[in-house]
């Protein structure tokens, strides 16, 4: 399984159970920001639809978006536009992989800091914003395509991880 290296993510939580507590309102922020990135797809004629095979056409788009979207910016305001792409990107992978696998967002703590995550129901901690950053900015080989396979791929199991709330 490819994962962030000393990120944890994509890896099943281990008995030491890591810490992870729902956030209702981060949920309903994550849907918004990624049916804005379907509204986006769907104006430039992509079909994002959160099936699982959407997954390709949303990396192809937000790769393609990256450049075009800052074309006759400042530095300020692109930086702007693409915090919002890698939210929406990260929003639709999240959102795809919960309406389809199962899981919830929420706050996981790993080494003593709160990191914004997902929690699939097979018990994988995910952190699709960060995962979309890298993929967007070229930091990461792999795109969210075989990613995305590779965490939805297990079948659900009892999360060991430990909810708080």
């Amino acid at each position: 399984m490819a994962a962030a290296r000393g990120s944890g993510e994509g890896r099943r939580p281990s008995g030491a159970n890591v810490p992870f507590k729902p956030d209702p309102t981060a949920a309903r922020e994550m849907a918004s920001r990624a049916s804005t990135y379907a509204r986006r797809g769907r104006e430039l004629y992509v079909s994002l639809d959160y099936i699982d095979a959407s997954i390709e056409a949303a990396d192809e788009l937000g790769v393609r978006l990256w450049e075009s979207l800052v074309v006759g910016l400042s530095d300020a305001e692109a930086q702007e536009v693409r915090g919002r792409l890698i939210f929406e990107l990260g929003a639709y992978f999240g959102e795809t992989l919960i309406q389809n696998h199962g899981g919830r967002w929420g706050w996981a703590t790993l080494a003593g800091r709160k990191v914004f995550a997902l929690l699939t129901d097979s018990g994988f901690l995910v952190f699709p914003v960060n995962r979309a950053r890298k993929r967007l900015r070229s930091e990461e080989p792999e795109d969210l395509v075989t990613f995305y396979r590779s965490v939805s791929r297990e079948r659900p199991k009892p999360s060991k991880a430990k909810l708080d709330g």
